[in-house]
């Protein structure tokens, strides 16, 4: 006979991750992120501003070539400080040339990276990491799903890139030849259009894997952080509370509501009881309050002991069975009588009024 541990699955991890969970797991700093998307947008960032950005940055390039050699025949190399002065110009220009296009790559790889994880700013994984230093945690990281997904994935890269390179070489070839026949200025001219074509190419290719490689990682992610059962429950018992723990809590505030109420039966006018099942205590002053007000409520032994309280301190004791149980029923302890109530409640405090005159 078969014998199956109920418990395994229920630790399996079949459940989607809870709010409180993803972001714990961002505070750790694990989100979904693809790298080959964010690769892909900076190599694509970089060629269109080449396109937009090539000529001032050729020309701050030339000039900084054409600077420096003029430098050397120039006095103000014999005069002192002359490192400086060159070397600042030098560094000046450079970052000239290259700084728009670098700012473009920047901007367009950070807001690829917000794109996917929005702003996660956390130090965790900077923090030290023993758990690491096991070698048996880094061969599972060797020899895991994950690491053979991403040998493929880079077999593949290489694979279609290598097609497309030798694609492009045996057609591009003859052209080559050709241009080396041109002018330099007209050969560099269509050899550098070749070159940013065909790169291009292998980016925009690059940008399609890139999209897959992101709905992989999404689903890979997904799934790292899934629950069990278990753990869900857990997480609600931490969160909400222990429904025990709970219900000990709000037993105990319904004790000490229960004993303010009996505090507050002394100060009552008038108790008015069914006679026995219900007993309701209510409080008018004419000063402050716009009608009574139950200041104590209850049923059965409660009722007794409000109109036990009542006895000892002289309160009187009605009965109108009616009434009682209209004010049991419709009027929470705190609250003021409704306007239907007034006239029965008024009789009854007229009755209370003229007694106390005798």
């Amino acid at each position: 006979m078969m014998h199956f541990n109920l418990q395994f699955f229920g630790e399996e991890r079949t459940e989607e991750a809870t709010p409180h969970k993803r972001e714990k797991v961002r505070e750790e700093g694990r989100v979904c992120v693809s790298k080959d998307l964010n690769a892909a947008v900076a190599i694509i960032t970089a060629l269109l501003g080449l396109a937009m950005l090539g000529a001032m940055t050729w020309r701050t390039l030339t000039g900084l070539i054409r600077f420096m050699f003029q430098a050397i025949g120039d006095r103000t190399i014999l005069q002192d400080g002359w490192f400086a002065f060159v070397a600042w110009e030098a560094i000046k220009r450079y970052f000239a040339a290259w700084l728009p296009l670098g700012g473009l790559v920047v901007l367009f790889s950070t807001c690829t990276v917000i794109a996917q994880v929005g702003f996660a700013m956390t130090g965790e994984p900077f923090g030290p990491h023993f758990d690491r230093l096991n070698p048996f945690t880094g061969m599972k990281k060797i020899i895991s799903m994950r690491s053979c997904v991403e040998l493929m994935k880079g077999l593949l890269k290489a694979s279609i890139f290598a097609v497309m390179i030798y694609t492009a070489i045996r057609n591009y070839l003859p052209l080559t030849s050709k241009t080396m026949q041109m002018p330099l200025k007209i050969g560099a001219g269509q050899f550098w259009d070749m070159l940013w074509n065909l790169a291009m190419r292998l980016a925009l290719m690059l940008l399609v894997m890139a999209f897959a490689d992101y709905w992989y990682q999404k689903w890979d992610f997904e799934n790292s952080i899934k629950m069990s059962k278990k753990e869900v429950k857990d997480e609600y018992k931490q969160m909400e509370g222990d429904p025990q723990v709970k219900q000990k809590i709000r037993q105990k505030q319904r004790e000490m509501a229960k004993q303010r109420m009996m505090q507050d039966v002394p100060k009552a006018d008038v108790v008015i009881t069914n006679p026995t099942h219900i007993a309701v205590a209510l409080q008018y002053n004419r000063e402050i309050m716009g009608a009574p007000v139950v200041i104590a409520k209850g049923g059965d032994y409660l009722a007794k002991r409000i109109r036990d309280i009542a006895h000892a301190n002289l309160i009187p004791v009605i009965e109108n069975k009616p009434l009682a149980w209209a004010l049991y029923e419709n009027v929470e302890v705190g609250d003021e009588i409704p306007e239907d109530l007034y006239k029965g409640v008024a009789e009854v405090l007229a009755f209370v009024y003229k007694l106390r005159a005798s």
